[in-house]
Order: structure tokens, then sequence, then C-alpha cells
């Protein structure tokens, strides 16, 4: 039930965010962003805070259901793709990188692996420049 609930979360701010990028005029970056923080408190509840706080690899293990961190890490590439409209390039490939670390993360924890899972992964890497670090 809940896997489903931010399944359906993530899927309707997919489609405004793609409105918002076609240049939807009655959507805003700011309603955007509050979905999405709607969407983070509700999927990761009091964890929010601490988690964004961690890197990939302990974030994943404070949530431990990979359903969880996969759709944590689907809500940071929905972020990045905000903050990608918002013209904060940094913020982006910041929250693209956090994302295909949690996607992995995910993987390595899920039994069996969805295949979407997989293919997502792997196209977000891909868009995601590489770390100059």
């Amino acid at each position: 039930m809940q896997r489903d609930i931010v399944l359906r979360w993530l899927q309707q701010i997919s489609a405004l965010i793609a409105r918002l990028l076609r240049g939807d005029p009655s959507l805003s970056v700011l309603m955007i962003r509050e979905r999405l923080d709607d969407a983070r408190a509700q999927l990761l509840g009091p964890l929010a805070q601490v988690v964004d706080k961690l890197d990939p690899e302990s974030a994943a293990q404070l949530l431990s259901d990979p359903y969880r961190i996969y759709g944590y890490a689907q809500l940071l590439a929905l972020e990045s793709a905000v903050e990608r409209a918002s013209g904060r390039t940094t913020a982006a490939e910041t929250a693209a990188r956090r994302a295909v670390a949690l996607g992995r993360e995910a993987i390595a924890r899920a039994d069996p692996v969805p295949p979407e899972w997989l293919a997502w992964v792997d196209a977000a890497a891909q868009e995601v420049p590489r770390d100059p670090s």
C-alpha cells in the first residue's frame, strides 16, 4: 500500500515537472517544490532532516527498505529537474548524483531487483555529468 502511494506521488510530480518544463503558465516552481516537500515528508517522515545529511550508503542503511530508498532516489531526481529548470545547475547535478547513488543502493538491497530500477539507474547515470572531484 505505502509503495503504491509513493509511486503515485512520484508519477504526479513527474507529470507536473514535465508540464513546467513545457512552459505551462498555470504551474510555478514554488508549487512544485511544495509538492516535492510534501512527498519527502510523507516518504521519509521524521528521518527527512537526518537522511539528507548522510552519505548515500548511510542514508540507505537508515531507510533500509529498498522500495523506500528507490522512492527517495526518484524524488531526488525530480528535485534535480526542478533545480535545473530554476537555473541552479550545481544543485541539480548534486541532487542527480545523489539520486543515482541511492538508486544503486536500492538495487543492492532488493531481492529480486525490479528490472525497471536497473533501467532507471542506467538512464539517470548517463545524464549526470562526471563529478569534477
